[in-house]
């Protein structure tokens, strides 16, 4: 074997002219849906599907718990609310096919609120609807120009929800809370990449939000329920992967975050820990990818995940079950 001598910025190198080092291995192949070398050793357990909503490519959203034990669900694409009754039997609670509803929250009055896209334009509005998916109600108008992505309802009757505006390269979105009474709508946090999951600690005390083109996890603590206490505002996670997308707490202030594009959901302790994931059947085939949301059937340990497959694997959109670490909060 010969060698060369090198010199370069004061540094003697040998250099082999007659064999190289193995390259790089080309890795383009390696898909999407691989789990990240970080999450690749937390606790992992396999969903199991509960319920094939349809075979038809759209994205499932917006879950939520009525008083009866319904599973309330949102087609984004057909613009329709679906009610699942506890034999999983399917019916059409409400639809307009101009809207593309992604998410719904329980009200103390049993109202159901919803937070929906306008598909002719790039606004939204939140309004509410009766328990039987009647007299609609319009508590923010599109004319307000937000893009309302999710929200969680506080116990006083307030409205926290996400403005979704906004990629990676335009910070316009945000997180506003609408009072109780609908008197005022206060920004809490802005400059967001596209707002997307909301969830609220046990006490109230503490807003989780979520940046789905940041990937990123806000940490709020509230001094009130519209400002944030001084310092209370950290990032307390980062995502090894796309896409963080809506979110949920238990009792225990346990976090669950839907992963969007991979086909799982990730759970985090109350201080932002990742303790475990719950993964979907089909991801290693490429089906069920797009896991948008979740829900925990108040006061037990049902969890509920709403995953879709793409045009391309033909997996149509299902509801999955799993566990979770603790219970589910009444709405």
């Amino acid at each position: 074997m010969k060698f060369k001598k090198f010199l370069t910025a004061g540094a003697f190198f040998i250099a082999s002219t007659s064999a190289l080092s193995a390259p790089l291995a080309y890795l383009q192949d390696i898909p999407l849906y691989q789990i990240p070398e970080a999450d690749r050793n937390l606790q992992t357990v396999d969903a199991e599907k509960w319920l094939q909503v349809t075979d038809a490519t759209t994205v499932l959203e917006g879950p939520s718990f009525d008083r009866q034990g319904n599973l309330l669900l949102t087609d984004v694409f057909k613009g329709q609310i679906i009610k699942i009754d506890p034999q999983r039997r399917q019916s059409v609670l409400f639809e307009d096919v101009h809207l593309a509803p992604s998410a719904t929250a329980i009200g103390q009055d049993g109202h159901i609120y919803v937070a929906a896209g306008h598909k002719d334009d790039s606004s939204g509005e939140i309004f509410s609807l009766d328990g039987q998916g009647q007299n609609r109600r319009v508590i923010l108008s599109a004319d307000r120009k937000y893009q309302p992505n999710d929200l969680v309802l506080d116990k006083q009757g307030g409205i926290y929800f996400t403005d979704a505006r906004g990629n990676s390269g335009d910070r316009s979105g945000g997180v506003y809370y609408i009072s109780p009474g609908e008197k005022t709508i206060s920004p809490v946090l802005t400059h967001l990449s596209g707002a997307n999951g909301i969830a609220l600690s046990p006490d109230g005390g503490t807003l989780w939000v979520v940046e789905f083109s940041a990937g990123v996890l806000h940490r709020l603590v509230m001094k009130n329920a519209s400002e944030v206490e001084p310092f209370g505002e950290t990032v307390a996670y980062r995502f090894n992967s796309p896409a963080p997308d809506s979110m949920k707490a238990d009792n225990k202030g346990n976090l669950y975050i839907a992963l969007h594009g991979q086909g799982r959901v990730i759970a985090l302790n109350s201080n932002a820990i990742p303790v475990g994931q719950i993964t979907i059947p089909g991801r290693d085939k490429g089906e069920f990818l797009r896991t948008a949301n979740l829900a925990i059937r108040p006061g037990t340990h049902e969890l509920y995940i709403l995953s879709s497959g793409d045009a391309e694997h033909h997996s149509g959109a299902a509801v999955f079950r799993s566990n979770s670490l603790g219970k589910g909060q009444k709405e």
